[in-house]
C-alpha cells in the first residue's frame, strides 16, 4: 500500500483550515495544518512533506517570506498558494518567491486536490 502524500498547510483562519483539511483528507492526503509562520517553519525544517500549501498573509509572517525561506533549503517540494489575495501583482510576487501555483479563495477550493496531485507527481518524476 502506497503511503499518503503529506501536505503541510498553513492557514490562520480556523474555519477555512478545518474545511480545507477535511477536503484534502477526503481526497486521500495526509494533512498537517498549522496557524502560524513559526509553526510552519519548525515543521517544514524538521519533517518531510510532499507539498506546502500556503496562504498569502498571517499575523506573524507572510506566505511570500515563508516560500522564500523554504526555497533557501529546498527547491523541489512543490509550494501552492491558496489565497483570497487575487491581484496579479500578489500572484506574481508569490511565483517569484518560488511558488509553483497560485489558487484563489474561494473559487478554486475544489481544484486544490487536483493541483496538489499534479505538482507532487511532477516533483516525484524530477527527483526519480
Amino acid at each position: 500500500m502506497q503511503a499518503k502524500h503529506h501536505i503541510l498547510y498553513i492557514e490562520d483562519h480556523d474555519d477555512t483550515r478545518v474545511v480545507m483539511t477535511l477536503l484534502l483528507e477526503q481526497a486521500g492526503f495526509q494533512v498537517t495544518s498549522v496557524s502560524t509562520g513559526a509553526e510552519f517553519v519548525a515543521l517544514a525544517k524538521s519533517q518531510r512533506f510532499d507539498l506546502f500549501l500556503l496562504n498569502h498573509t498571517f499575523p506573524d509572517a507572510s506566505g511570500v517570506a515563508l516560500c522564500m525561506g523554504v526555497r533557501e533549503y529546498d527547491t523541489e517540494i512543490p509550494i501552492l498558494f491558496y489565497s483570497s489575495r487575487a491581484m496579479p501583482a500578489e500572484k506574481e510576487q508569490a511565483m517569484k518567491a518560488g511558488a509553483n501555483d497560485y489558487l484563489i479563495k474561494p473559487n478554486d477550493i475544489f481544484n486544490i486536490a487536483e493541483h496538489a496531485v499534479k505538482w507532487i507527481s511532477r516533483s516525484k518524476k524530477q527527483s526519480a
